[in-house]
């Protein structure tokens, strides 16, 4: 009911929304190769499966417009928390990054982590099975990444590939290259947009609430959900009360869950967007994913999920979870991140940049209210960081 509330307020304009976007209905598209091919650009869909038997969608758009300089080179994009490969779609030819890569020659493809709207199938289980979402972004990135990257470089045949995460697809990334080196050779570059890594400093009234809460079941089924993060009126309310209590013009956007995690800038903020992203959000997520964050706000580390004293000796045989050492991450690593931004902090995210031994670039946007989800939807500032992006890719 509240969600529906939400979008109410949003077509009217609570949140001063321009008049041609009241009212507005999704009009893209529902799948991300229906949205490629309604641009005009080549694209595919792949299914992978991973070691524990989850299934995999990956959507692929080749190099566009017989471009002579094509690259070939392969391009992966990750989505990041709560989110999908469609994220990076919505705001089609010019604005959209895979479709810049797909026009400058690049060999573009998109994950779909396990649990959203284009992974919710496995070998065994269902999605309506509590044990289908047992996971945390570890296995995100020890089982998923892997999975995709090994995948998208057999059917290429290429050798390595260039990767680009948002949010959460950085931090799988991160844990993927810090676990398991080997895969520090498959990676020319990585760029992480937004990257959730630290997050001591994180302004987000979600977290924050969330890392001083006691998870026992019923605390986590009223909160949460029961195995797929289902956001309750009474977590919405909780967050909205902190972030809107002086705003009251704001609450409206401020009560959606997407905001709620990572703050928002109304002056980048593509409004005439919005009906498009919440017919989209939440894509789908395992609440054990939002209480691994919650960990390490609480912890200050860059950790692995913490299963308490005693599930901490049987797992790690240690009391504490250990931290991914991100001193075994060789690959070439470029940082773009906000001050605004709720999730990822400038703190944070300087943090990271001094534990990584190839941090080849650290770009902090110039913008100062550019916020999380501005990487992905934002106006003009946002191209900025593309053309950051572009500009490391093309680098010989």
């Amino acid at each position: 009911m509240l969600r529906i509330l939400v979008l109410i307020s949003v077509f009217l304009g609570v949140f001063h929304s321009p008049a041609e976007a009241q009212n507005r209905a999704p009009s893209l598209p529902p799948t991300p190769t229906e949205i490629l091919r309604h641009h005009g650009y080549t694209a595919e869909e792949h299914s992978v499966t991973t070691p524990d038997g989850y299934i995999l969608k990956l959507h692929r758009v080749l190099p566009h417009g017989g471009n002579e300089s094509s690259t070939h080179q392969v391009v992966f994009l990750q989505h990041g928390v709560l989110g999908s490969s469609a994220d990076f779609l919505l705001q089609g030819p010019q604005q959209s990054l895979p479709l810049q890569l797909a026009d400058a020659g690049y060999d573009v493809w998109l994950g779909n982590f396990r649990g959203n709207t284009y992974s919710r199938k496995h070998n065994t289980l269902s999605a309506m099975d509590r044990k289908f979402w047992d996971f945390e972004w570890h296995e995100l990135g020890v089982l998923d990444l892997p999975t995709m990257v090994n995948y998208a470089l057999l059917v290429t045949g290429e050798k390595k590939l260039h990767f680009v995460g948002h949010s959460q697809g950085a931090t799988a990334a991160f844990v993927l290259l810090s676990m398991q080196p080997q895969y520090n050779r498959a990676f020319r570059t990585v760029q992480a947009l937004a990257p959730v890594t630290f997050m001591k400093y994180t302004k987000s009234p979600f977290f924050k609430t969330l890392s001083r809460m006691t998870f026992t079941p019923d605390v986590v089924s009223d909160y949460l959900g029961l195995g797929e993060f289902v956001p309750s009126a009474r977590m919405l309310d909780l967050g909205g009360r902190m972030l809107c209590k002086d705003h009251a013009a704001t609450q409206s956007l401020c009560l959606n869950t997407l905001f709620l995690l990572s703050g928002f800038d109304s002056d980048q903020l593509n409004k005439t967007l919005l009906p498009e992203v919440f017919s989209r959000h939440p894509a789908g997520s395992s609440i054990y994913e939002l209480i691994h964050h919650a960990q390490n706000v609480k912890s200050g580390n860059f950790a692995q999920y913490d299963h308490g004293t005693v599930g901490n000796l049987k797992r790690y045989g240690s009391t504490n979870p250990p931290s991914y050492d991100l001193t075994k991450i060789s690959a070439s690593v470029t940082l773009h991140y906000a001050q605004n931004d709720w999730l990822s902090s400038t703190e944070d995210v300087e943090r990271l940049a001094q534990k990584l031994p190839n941090c080849n670039g650290k770009y902090l946007v110039a913008a100062p209210k550019f916020s999380h989800y501005d990487f992905m939807w934002g106006t003009d500032v946002k191209q900025q960081v593309y053309d950051k992006v572009l500009k490391v890719l093309n680098k010989p």
